[in-house]
C-alpha cells in the first residue's frame, strides 16, 4: 500500500454518501422553489387569459348583434327606396340596391 494512499472506513463511506443526498436533496428543493414559480406564473396566465376570452366572446356577441341590426335595417331602407322609385316610376332593380349597400 502506498504511503499517500488513506485507509476509507466504512463509516466515512456512508458520510460521503450521505453528504451526496444532502447534496442532491438541496438541488431538488431549489428545482421545487423554482417550478412553484412557474406555477404561479402559468396560473396568472391562465387568469388573463379567461378575461381576454371572456371579452373577444362579449365582443364578438355585440359585433354580430349590430351586424343583425344593420342588415334589418339596410333592408328597410332598401324597401323604402323600392316604394319611393315605384311612386315616382323610377326604374330600379333590387340588385343594384344591394350592389350599393
Amino acid at each position: 500500500m502506498d504511503k499517500n494512499q488513506k485507509n476509507i472506513t466504512l463509516d466515512d463511506l456512508a458520510v460521503m454518501v450521505a453528504e451526496g443526498f444532502n447534496g442532491v436533496n438541496g438541488q431538488f428543493q431549489g428545482v421545487n422553489s423554482r417550478l412553484d414559480k412557474v406555477e404561479g406564473r402559468l396560473d396568472r396566465l391562465e387568469t388573463e387569459m379567461q378575461a381576454l376570452k371572456s371579452s373577444v366572446n362579449s365582443y364578438l356577441e355585440l359585433s354580430d348583434k349590430r351586424y343583425l341590426e344593420l342588415k334589418a335595417r339596410e333592408k328597410v331602407i332598401v324597401g323604402w327606396v323600392k316604394k319611393i322609385a315605384d311612386k315616382t316610376g323610377v326604374s330600379i332593380s333590387l340588385e343594384d340596391l344591394e350592389k350599393a349597400a
